[in-house]
């Protein structure tokens, strides 16, 4: 997986007012989970962004403010309702040897034998959930599309992942080719022949 640095401060005011006096400062309250413990800290805005508006998944090294550098993961962001700005950021802690659940970005390779018939490629899901220890995960989960047909479609279960458990469900459909619908007449008027 990638890493990046954020550098974070410790916030002790918690709650509506020093969220807010936070959030007018150009910075996002968060918290950092760890074995049932909580650590209040807030991060600059851009920083955020950085982490929470990609397709990447991080693990993000938190350089609080006197000296502490915690690894963590991002758990759950929570956004404005009217404008998506990012309002508070749930990290939990990393183990370096303790597995852990992470959503991996998911990239389609190949060109499918259908896309070349006159399909089109319709990818379904974005990401995969996996269960790994967070050195062995891989940044982004690649899947070849390049054997299917019109109207074939893939499955989490159709492809392989070495080295992690997938928690995704085994039924979800990764990706299909769709038969458009003037092949669908054309093959419906050769039928009628």
């Amino acid at each position: 997986m990638k890493t990046t640095q954020i550098t974070a401060s410790p916030r002790p005011a918690v709650g509506k007012r020093g969220s807010k006096d936070l959030r007018n400062a150009e910075k996002v309250p968060a918290v950092i989970y760890n074995e049932g413990k909580a650590e209040h800290i807030s991060i600059n805005y851009l920083d955020a962004k950085k982490v929470l508006h990609t397709p990447e998944s991080y693990i993000v090294g938190l350089e609080i403010e006197g000296g502490q550098t915690v690894t963590a993961l991002v758990r759950e962001a929570q956004y404005h309702p009217v404008t998506d700005r990012i309002l508070h950021i749930d990290f939990f802690q990393v183990n370096e040897e303790r597995a852990v659940e992470v959503n991996l970005p998911l990239e389609l390779t190949g060109t499918p034998i259908g896309v070349t018939k006159g399909g089109k490629l319709l990818p379904k899901l974005r990401h995969i959930k996996v269960r790994g220890i967070p050195a062995q995960l891989p940044e982004k989960i690649s899947v070849d599309v390049s054997a299917l047909d019109l109207g074939a479609t893939i499955k989490v279960k159709d492809a392989t992942f070495p080295g992690m458990t997938i928690v995704t469900s085994s039924t979800s459909a990764i990706a299909s080719v769709e038969i458009p619908r003037s092949l669908r007449s054309a093959k419906t008027a050769d039928a009628k022949k």
